[in-house]
């Protein structure tokens, strides 16, 4: 039998690009297995904003629920006083503190969000109370949060009732925010270890060390405490990988040397989270191809096409002048650059249409074929 696993990427808002392929994963599943996305997978692996995902799953929300999530809570996580601040050219470590996104602010914050979204869940609400690990059966969750005082990530996972987060029964709210914790955006977010002592790990964001948690899942599901005598096999487990949109705009050796301080700090998120992603992807495909199996899909879209080959003969490229993004162009003939901003709220409606225009327009490889996105998903459940 087959392990099934969804892995999901991190990157703040741009998560509604994932939420938005979920929605076609979704009907697919329901047509053709009469299930939700909570009774199909068997694992959900997420960090940083997939780890609201794959939580929310786990409460049986619907996909549409955690898009609307985005668009509609989005500016109580990314309060538009701190973004404005952000954007301000002449910043200086007096205002630090006053550019970061606040966890709690009134009814506002990350933590208050998450809070709300989850305690009103149907899970939450059949069971009237908030939710912690012990909660979850169906599907089991891994979600990665990075402790900053020891220095290691913590994978908090719904099959060890050994571990001090399950014995301590916090709850899954915290976790996610802890998990979303992103550097340069969110403070770190303490999580309590020790009830006696009243001791506290702070946490920031699990995409430090796996923006793509992908090959944690699969070292987690072949020790996964199932309930069955055997744990399985690599072979046996399939796993479908989505993303958040890449990034791809370069940064030349001229603009590069000038960086200061600040302006390395600002490129945090695109600079050190992303090579841990594709790293993690790189080496799932490697050794899923060293069995020869091909129970791995990977959904991703590149946000902006932003360079031609300037030469053909050493692979030189030239920055574009206009980037944009290529399915939007192929479905509705219009040149439009996507934001790849992760905290830019105005962008969530062409974040959305870029993803539906991908499931319309994308291309990918699968089974050993170039399909379509949707006939790509059709082979992947049917074959599940």
């Amino acid at each position: 039998m087959t392990l099934k696993i969804l892995s999901l990427d991190g990157d703040g808002i741009r998560g509604v690009i994932s939420a938005t392929i979920l929605k076609e994963i979704e009907k697919i599943i329901k047509a053709d297995k009469q299930q939700g996305l909570h009774e199909y997978f068997d694992l959900i692996a997420g960090t940083s904003t997939s780890s609201i995902l794959a939580a929310g799953i786990a409460c049986e929300l619907s996909a549409e629920q955690m898009i609307d999530l985005y668009n509609q809570d989005g500016h109580n996580i990314f309060l538009q006083e701190a973004r404005q601040r952000r954007q301000w050219q002449k910043l200086t470590q007096l205002l630090a503190n006053k550019l970061l996104y606040p966890h709690e602010q009134g009814e506002q914050g990350l933590a208050k969000v998450l809070k709300k979204a989850l305690d009103n869940s149907p899970l939450s609400e059949n069971m009237d109370k908030s939710l912690t690990l012990a909660d979850i059966n169906q599907p089991q969750l891994l979600l990665l949060a990075y402790d900053i005082l020891s220095r290691n990530t913590t994978w908090f996972a719904t099959d060890d009732p050994q571990e001090w987060y399950y014995q301590n029964q916090i709850e899954l709210w915290e976790i996610c925010t802890a998990a979303a914790s992103a550097p340069t955006f969110f403070p770190p977010y303490k999580i309590l270890y020790n009830f006696e002592e009243k001791e506290y790990l702070p946490y920031i964001d699990g995409g430090v060390s796996a923006n793509n948690s992908t090959l944690a899942a699969i070292a987690h599901a072949l020790s996964m405490q199932t309930g069955d005598e055997n744990n399985p096999m690599l072979q046996e487990i399939a796993i479908l990988s989505i993303g958040t949109g890449m990034t791809t705009r370069p940064d030349e050796y001229e603009e590069i040397k000038k960086w200061g301080l600040i302006n390395w700090g600002m490129k945090i998120p695109n600079i050190f989270l992303h090579p841990s992603a594709q790293n993690s992807e790189y080496i799932s495909v490697r050794l899923l191809k060293s069995l020869e199996s091909e129970n791995y899909l990977r959904l991703n879209l590149e946000l902006n096409e932003q360079c031609q080959v300037k030469s053909t003969r050493n692979g030189l490229r030239k920055r574009l002048e206009q980037p944009y993004n290529q399915y939007i162009l192929q479905s509705i003939g219009e040149k439009r650059e996507i934001s790849e901003d992760i905290d830019n709220l105005d962008n969530c409606k062409d974040l959305i249409g870029a993803a539906e225009c991908y499931l319309d327009c994308g291309k990918v490889f699968y089974q050993e074929k170039m399909l379509s996105v949707r006939e790509a998903i059709h082979e992947f459940i049917r074959a599940h």
